[in-house]
């Protein structure tokens, strides 16, 4: 068998996912890591009074980890510094239930050890975004775009799918394919879900992050397009959006 000495030990960077209670007084943690993908790891007597690493192991946080190897168990957290706790955004109901989905996003549709840097460096930059905005919706729905085309489900929004003819103002109907997530000319589709001219626009110029304008009488209609299309590839409900943000 091998000895404790021989076990590896990793350092790495992650967001802090989730947790679940473990035993009497330690926590199981969910995390995502940069360059280990997602991770469960151990922290020892975390849940007593004493413990220094709770606050550090907060959800949401971006934290400097070390993680050592257990083969019989769980992996050991043995060291954690919180890099980025995103405090004024958790202090913002809705920008932290947004924050929040965010990560149910990725809890839920990536597999133990899977790691993606993209996705990581995208999680990151949508988490300063979020702090950043007074409307956090539309950096949900930018999310949500890139993350399905960094999960293999590509998306494509600057043009017709089918016979490449680029998306313009001068279209005569809009449609969106609910089935690869894909805008068709009214020359080809078939299936498509006719949207409104703004909607299509906005977001090409979301998922480009381009200058936009005014976009909040068609952000419920781009939401509920992402939401369906979502549902159809991941198959997950997900308990943040059942929250009122107010």
């Amino acid at each position: 068998m091998r000895g404790f000495l021989s076990m590896k030990r990793y350092n790495t960077q992650a967001f802090v996912l989730k947790n679940i209670k473990y035993k009497d007084s330690d926590k199981v943690f969910t995390l995502f890591s940069k360059d280990l993908g997602k991770i469960s790891a151990v922290a020892r007597g975390v849940r007593k009074i004493s413990s220094r690493r709770a606050g550090n192991l907060d959800t949401l946080n971006l934290v400097s980890i070390s993680i050592r190897e257990n083969l019989n168990a769980f992996n050991d957290i043995e060291e954690v510094k919180t890099i980025e706790s995103y405090k004024d955004l958790k202090r913002d109901l809705k920008k932290s239930l947004t924050a929040y989905y965010l990560i149910e996003l990725i809890h839920k549709s990536i597999e133990e050890g899977e790691q993606n840097e993209d996705l990581f460096d995208l999680l990151q930059k949508s988490l300063e975004m979020i702090q950043k905005t007074s409307d956090p919706d539309f950096v949900v729905n930018y999310f949500e775009m890139h993350l399905m085309n960094l999960l293999g489900y590509k998306m494509t929004l600057d043009k017709c799918r089918v016979c490449g003819r680029a998306l313009t103002k001068l279209w005569l109907k809009y449609l969106f394919n609910v089935e690869n997530g894909s805008f068709e000319c009214e020359k080809c589709s078939k299936y498509g879900v006719g949207i409104s001219k703004e909607a299509a626009l906005g977001m090409f110029y979301l998922y480009k992050l381009k200058t936009t304008p005014d976009l909040k009488n068609v952000a419920s209609e781009i939401d509920k397009i992402m939401k369906i299309y979502i549902g159809r590839k991941l198959e997950s409900r997900f308990k943040s959006l059942e929250i009122d943000k107010g």
